[in-house]
């Protein structure tokens, strides 16, 4: 692959004190970059419906340099949504996220286009030295990771880094595929020819507070479980086609016993294979419901995923 174009999205919420700090630094990492490694570059920040200073903060930073753009939605949509935005506003070949904090250093941002270079569709940040609550963050993470590798059979490392690359082939796939937009991660490796993995270094914050709680973290692995896999209707329904077959298994044995042994009746063991097949045709009309509601409901979703209030192109001027 030759040099090209490259991207930097960076969604932003609530970040003035530190928006001018997180400009500079990927300024100065990306005028590091070889230019055989990248012919040209941009920074696409995307105020997702910040309700203090940060565009005032932002727009006179940034006027006069025509390789940033700044996309205002017109209200928080959610980090996703604001990536989606800003996959839209890039002109790149290459795109490269990152957060604002800067807890993951512009300076990886050459690693990740590194190996995207390779011939990847998509490169995962993997956090090192983790400077988070264990906790609060490291722990929950742990558990989300787990959980999205189980739905969908892939084992990446780290699915919640903020820190990533893809081709802008891929990324204009994203924002078609309804709900599961919420999940770009998991719906990119679900789309991606090649997916990578790349170590980065993590540190401290260096202001503001993370966007994410940890009820943030439990909304979201629930959104995911519901929105993006079926697997659990299909776990529901295949537990409760085995328990329905154990049940009715059991209560044929049960009667061949009372007709050739004799054996004497047993309330429990009536009770027992009563509740099996009652329970168990349950839990198989649950995961047929699921199943068909689920689909339903992504065919009928057409909701609008954001909506751009201005762009705000780098000379000053507005679209």
């Amino acid at each position: 692959m030759g040099p090209s174009k490259l991207s930097v999205v960076i969604p932003l919420h609530n970040d003035e004190a530190i928006v001018g700090e997180c400009l500079r630094a990927v300024r100065a990492s990306l005028e590091k970059i070889s230019p055989a490694e990248c012919a040209a570059w941009e920074i696409v920040f995307v105020d997702d419906g910040s309700s203090d200073g940060t565009l005032a903060e932002l727009l006179p930073l940034v006027r006069g340099d025509a390789r940033v753009t700044v996309v205002e939605l017109d209200r928080n949509y959610g980090q996703h949504a604001a990536l989606c935005a800003g996959f839209e506003a890039a002109s790149g070949d290459s795109i490269v996220t990152l957060d604002s904090d800067l807890q993951i250093p512009p300076g990886e941002i050459a690693p990740l286009l590194g190996k995207l270079r390779e011939g990847h569709d998509l490169v995962s940040g993997v956090r090192v030295g983790r400077a988070d609550s264990f906790v609060l963050r490291t722990l929950p993470s742990r558990l989300f990771n787990i959980l999205v590798g189980r739905m969908t059979g892939v084992r990446l490392r780290d699915w919640g880094c903020p820190a990533g690359a893809l081709t802008s082939a891929l990324a204009r796939q994203l924002p078609r595929y309804g709900e599961m937009r919420r999940f770009l991660k998991p719906l990119g490796v679900r789309l991606s020819r090649s997916t990578a993995e790349v170590e980065v270094a993590h540190r401290p914050r260096i202001g503001g507070r993370s966007g994410y709680s940890t009820q943030d973290l439990f909304e979201l692995a629930l959104d995911f479980v519901t929105n993006f896999s079926r697997r659990p209707f299909q776990k529901v329904g295949l537990a409760g086609t085995g328990l329905f077959a154990l049940g009715v298994a059991s209560g044929v044995a049960y009667t061949l016993l009372r007709i050739l042994v004799g054996t004497s009746p047993g309330n429990r063991a009536q009770a027992l294979i009563f509740l099996a097949v009652v329970v168990g045709l349950q839990l198989m009309v649950l995961g047929l419901l699921g199943e068909f509601i689920i689909r339903i409901y992504r065919r009928q979703n057409n909701l609008p995923f954001y909506a751009v209030r201005a762009v705000h192109a780098g000379k000053g001027g507005e679209a």
